[in-house]
């Protein structure tokens, strides 16, 4: 673009104006208006960008309370108590280690569960 000042000839700027003015040759429908913004795109872009935001947050919830379930399932409902284990082996070692007196002045024995059972059975039945 050309700079016009007061030692320019008189050519010159009316070369300049010419010029500046082809460049600049526009309708007046061209010229950006206030009302040009397509607001029912934005609203659609607004829309859909709550609803994937939504959709994410819902779905980052899930996974973290299915995490939550696991982790407790792991660290509390399936912990392995290696103390109460080996006692209840022991006493069902112990119940199922065949026939043995419990008191021998009552005359009291102790047997395997499952056979007293068959003979706690067997007597109901015969009656």
């Amino acid at each position: 673009m050309t700079e016009i000042t007061e030692d320019t000839p008189e050519q010159e700027v009316n070369e300049a104006v010419v010029e500046t003015t082809e460049h600049h040759d526009l309708a007046a429908s061209d010229l950006p208006m206030y009302d040009d913004m397509n607001t029912p795109v934005i609203a659609l872009v607004g829309f859909v960008s709550a609803a994937v935001t939504f959709i994410c947050i819902i779905g980052l919830q899930a996974a973290y309370l299915q995490f939550e379930k696991q982790q407790y399932e792991e660290k509390v409902v399936n912990v392995k108590l290696e103390v109460e284990d080996s006692i209840v082996s022991a006493q069902k070692a112990k119940l199922n280690d065949g026939y043995s007196w419990v008191n021998k002045e009552t005359k009291t024995i102790g047997m395997p569960i499952e056979q007293a059972m068959k003979v706690v059975a067997d007597k109901y039945e015969s009656n």
